[in-house]
């Protein structure tokens, strides 16, 4: 019994290894996802052109996400933003250097997935379809106003206050 727990963490040590060492000659490290409801307010202010960035390329990319599966207003509406969150984090793993060949098959399922749950989503909004519903500047003052309310919910947190 001895010498098979000493095999089972040799082998273990020696995965381990190969895993930094997988790490460390990609010389790559993946990063966590996005979690946008915990989202502190100056990361906020920095993900949000980044993710609307993705969000536009990903439509150019795949045309069958039109208004009625990506509406124009897609950032004001938390399950889309965690659907296309979940969708973009998976696309960063599935095409990092260190991801198998088979990663790409992957998120292809998971689009075929998200976009269904997409899809659904939206069939219950009243905004945002068609390319007119499109408003100049709406996103820019959604995100003054998201991360102003982040603000103010950390500031009331810091001070052991509900916010109002």
């Amino acid at each position: 019994m001895a010498t098979e727990t000493h095999q089972h963490d040799i082998v273990r040590r020696s995965l381990e290894r190969q895993r930094v060492a997988t790490r460390e000659s990609v010389g790559e490290e993946v990063e966590a996802p996005i979690h946008w409801p915990s989202l502190a307010a100056l990361n906020a202010q920095r993900e949000w052109p980044k993710f609307s960035k993705w969000v536009g390329e990903l439509r150019d990319r795949y045309k069958g996400l039109d208004s009625y599966v990506v509406p124009a207003c897609w950032y004001e509406h938390e399950s889309l933003v965690m659907a296309l969150q979940a969708l973009r984090d998976h696309e960063r793993v599935a095409y990092a250097k260190s991801s198998p060949a088979s990663s790409g098959t992957d998120w292809h399922r998971a689009y075929r997935d998200i976009t269904v749950l997409l899809r659904a989503f939206t069939a219950d909004l009243r905004c945002g379809h068609g390319p007119e519903s499109a408003e100049t500047g709406a996103f820019d003052k959604f995100v003054a106003a998201d991360v102003a309310r982040r603000r103010r919910q950390a500031t009331a947190a810091a001070l052991g206050q509900s916010e109002q």
